[in-house]
């Protein structure tokens, strides 16, 4: 027989545990869309629908399916992905100049998340799947931000490599906004994908706090 106060410990062990492993980024399984919006998911930037799109994950025999995701396509042209930029009204993105080169040879591509904002002396542990279908390498990257003389600047930047051939594959690492000599306030998650030119995806992406030990 457990007794009441075990029963209340392990409720309370089981609730932590729930909230430890609650993210903090909306919408990294980008399994919503935003209604006013179509065509973007619901807490991310627009995408220009051609180098960088949300869309249905490829099936992979054998593999669970991923729902929704990010693609994006770096074995596009400069001049094509300033045309699409231009088309989806995405003029912050236009860069001059482009040529016929792949995107992956120079910019690269790149997708942000909305503002989230952070705890004070918070660390967080960022989890995500990624898989391309020629090598093509990517990272992701959290960038935060706090008011310095009052302008908002990035104080802060951890960045996670990744690369996949063929199949998806967890990455996970610890960023430590927490320990930078300037606090911050705020987050935002960065997608990137680059070279070799090719079609790269990004799926569930998670920002979850951790304890300092972890």
């Amino acid at each position: 027989m457990i007794t009441r106060p075990v029963m209340a410990t392990a409720f309370l062990a089981f609730t932590l545990t729930l909230a430890h492993a609650q993210s903090v980024l909306l919408n990294g399984d980008f399994e919503q869309g935003d209604a006013a919006h179509p065509g973007k998911p619901l807490h991310w930037d627009a995408t220009d629908g051609l180098g960088v799109q949300w869309t249905d994950a490829p099936a992979i025999p054998g593999a669970p399916p991923h729902g929704k995701a990010l693609r994006m396509n770096t074995a596009v042209s400069e001049i094509d992905m300033v045309a699409s930029y231009q088309k989806a009204g995405l003029t912050q993105w236009v860069f001059p100049h482009p040529q016929g080169n792949a995107i992956a040879e120079t910019y690269g591509l790149s997708l942000y998340s909305e503002v989230v904002p952070l705890e004070p002396g918070k660390n967080y542990r960022i989890t995500f799947d990624y898989m391309s279908e020629k090598g093509t390498a990517g990272f992701i990257l959290m960038r935060g931000y706090a008011n310095v003389n009052g302008q908002k600047k990035r104080v802060y930047e951890k960045k996670i490599e990744c690369a996949s051939q063929g199949a998806w594959k967890t990455f996970t690492d610890i960023a430590h906004p927490g320990r930078s000599p300037q606090p911050v306030d705020e987050f935002k998650i960065m997608l990137f994908a680059y070279f070799p030119a090719g079609v790269a995806w990004f799926d569930n992406v998670k920002v979850e706090p951790v304890k300092e030990e972890d």
